[in-house]
């Protein structure tokens, strides 16, 4: 709205110069169309030299370059599991949070990985190491403790890491369902299970239901948690997993819908209709689009960015608008290399399970999908 202060002024002078009032209307039009999106040339160099500076280290240091990122969150489109996957199709070795090894930001760790760098003597180059930070709910305080703690020689048990890092019940549980207390040889059930006995107080919900009635009085008649119930616990504590992705466990089902993976919609010839399924990574209505909003969304494949109408947006249910997982009717658009889904309908992805209690016992009605938490960065 500024420009609009400096329209009479720029208008008059114009005319007092001998051009016409709708060449000057046409030329102010013009320049507050501009203010919309435009910036000075100062400003586009700088942001130039850091995307060449972020560029260079991305290609030649991935790992640093990730951690730095995963330090900085939240930050841009990308959440932190995007940034791993990504770092990791590139050839960079991830590992997970652990109390005996994890700072409170992601860190390197030297001979970890198993990228080689041209540019580095062709040596194997650093691994990322998560960081505590990655445990929804710890806090920077608590971390710090157990970074300084951990100076004194590695946790042994609960109880040591507990007494020594002055943690409360809550830290240690946050840490158990984060699978962050496996370094003391504790699976992610049991550890949930010890940190529940740490200190005598009111029992909180668990992370997996049952789990007070499965066990006997020292833990070890814990049900084996599956691979799918894993992954879904290691996105509902920290956000990302390093064993799988959620989707990859619902192919069958979703096969069963008739959607196909991602890898395969985004190949397909312009104008073909397809159905995908995807976690919903981000969420954008830019002012300028014309009401047009643009998601992109992610299967064990890869990402697709899907376009939708404000017709299709607003005969899609509530629950579709806001799912974790989406599933998108639609049709490809090929605009040379960049390939789109331009949506017809929207769903959310919520399935069931089939089958009796007694044919699958360790089994909840409903999938484990439907537990994982919206993690989209939303712009609209």
């Amino acid at each position: 709205g500024v420009i609009d202060e400096f329209h009479r002024k720029l208008v008059e002078g114009m005319l007092a110069r001998g051009l016409s009032k709708q060449f000057a209307e046409q030329v102010f039009a013009q320049i507050r169309g501009f203010g919309e999106y435009g910036f000075p040339e100062s400003h586009a160099a700088s942001f130039a030299l850091l995307v060449y500076v972020s560029a260079w280290l991305k290609c030649h240091h991935p790992a640093a370059f990730t951690a730095a990122l995963l330090g900085s969150q939240p930050m841009g489109f990308y959440a932190p599991a995007q940034l791993v996957r990504d770092a990791r199709a590139h050839g960079v070795s991830v590992l997970p949070v652990d109390v005996n090894a994890s700072g409170w930001h992601a860190s390197l760790e030297v001979g970890g990985g198993k990228r080689r760098h041209d540019d580095a003597g062709g040596g194997p180059g650093p691994a990322i190491r998560l960081g505590l930070e990655q445990v929804h709910g710890l806090g920077e305080a608590v971390g710090r403790r157990i970074e300084a703690a951990r100076r004194d020689g590695p946790f042994r048990l609960p109880r040591d890491l507990s007494k020594r890092a002055e943690l409360g019940r809550e830290s240690l549980l946050h840490l158990a369902r984060a699978g962050a207390l496996a370094s003391l040889g504790l699976d992610r059930r049991r550890a949930v299970w010890e940190a529940m006995q740490s200190q005598e107080k009111p029992r909180s919900r668990p992370l997996f239901e049952g789990i007070d009635d499965d066990a006997d009085e020292d833990g070890w008649l814990l049900p084996a948690t599956t691979r799918q119930e894993e992954v879904i616990a290691d996105y509902r504590t920290g956000g990302l997993s390093l064993a799988a992705h959620p989707l990859e466990f619902e192919r069958d089902w979703l096969g069963s819908l008739g959607a196909v993976a991602i890898d395969a919609a985004v190949a397909m010839p312009e104008g073909r209709r397809v159905k995908v399924a995807g976690i919903v990574l981000t969420r954008q209505r830019p002012a300028t689009a014309k009401g047009l909003i643009f998601l992109t969304i992610e299967d064990e494949t890869g990402a697709a960015n899907v376009v939708v109408h404000p017709d299709v947006w607003e005969a899609a249910s509530h629950p579709a608008r806001r799912a974790a997982v989406l599933v998108v009717n639609g049709r490809i658009q090929r605009r040379g290399t960049v390939v789109h889904v331009l949506a017809t309908e929207l769903e959310a992805a919520v399935p069931a399970r089939a089958g009796t209690a007694a044919e699958q016992p360790h089994r909840t009605p409903a999938s484990p999908l439907a537990t994982l938490p919206r993690m989209s960065r939303d712009f609209c």
